[in-house]
């Protein structure tokens, strides 16, 4: 079976095990999907939506966080890892959104990727579930299920993005994004795969290995 074929099978076994698969981050524009994407860093998704509650309610333009005291966003997002490095983010970021983008989020990788504290992943994010552009995010779940399905022998997540660019097409590619991660969360953990309940453990070069 060629690799193209594998991973077209794989994608759409999952499909059938995870037709819920979504972006787990609550939002309702790209502005706020950049925010708590940014805040997602090394946090969980439920958390994250719990805190962009009050602050969207709060801030809820680029313009209205840009001028936010620093102390307030701090004290809304506290419960977070790194929030006080975050909180400057998101008021930089929102500063340079007002000054250089009219106040919008801009649908260009390039252009995501100067903001602080906005990598190459958060960009993916925003640009496949904001405004539907084909993109591959390569969260921990994403690389941990790519390298044990064999799609993949790297550990840069910007290798991984481009083997798996390569052998699904770029339709499939926000989709395909959603199921790996799914796969990740329910079945194929980091410490303990679960690989006799695995979907796709026919076509798993790993299953014999755990």
């Amino acid at each position: 079976m060629e690799e193209k074929e594998r991973v077209a099978k794989i994608l759409d076994v999952l499909e059938k095990r995870f037709p819920d698969a979504r972006l787990l981050l609550e939002f309702r524009n790209p502005f706020e999907l950049l925010v708590a994407t940014i805040l997602a860093a090394q946090a969980p998704d439920e958390r994250v939506n719990q805190v962009t509650k009050t602050l969207f309610q709060r801030f809820p333009t680029p313009r209205d966080l840009s001028s936010a005291p620093l102390s307030d966003i701090e004290q809304i997002i506290q419960s977070l890892p790194y929030y006080r490095q975050k909180a400057r983010f998101l008021k930089e970021a929102s500063s340079i959104l007002v000054e250089k983008f009219q106040g919008e989020v801009p649908p260009q990788l390039e252009a995501l990727t100067s903001l602080p504290g906005v990598g190459r992943k958060t960009a993916n994010i925003v640009l496949a579930n904001a405004f539907n552009i084909p993109a591959i995010a390569v969260d921990t779940h994403v690389a941990r299920v790519s390298q044990r399905l064999g799609l993949t022998s790297s550990s840069s997540p910007l290798e991984i993005e481009k083997d798996l660019t390569q052998i699904i097409s770029p339709e499939q590619w926000i989709r395909a994004t959603h199921l790996l991660s799914f796969l990740g969360r329910t079945t194929c953990s980091a410490k303990k795969p679960h690989c006799p309940e695995c979907p796709v453990r026919e076509w798993c070069p790993s299953f014999t290995s755990f």
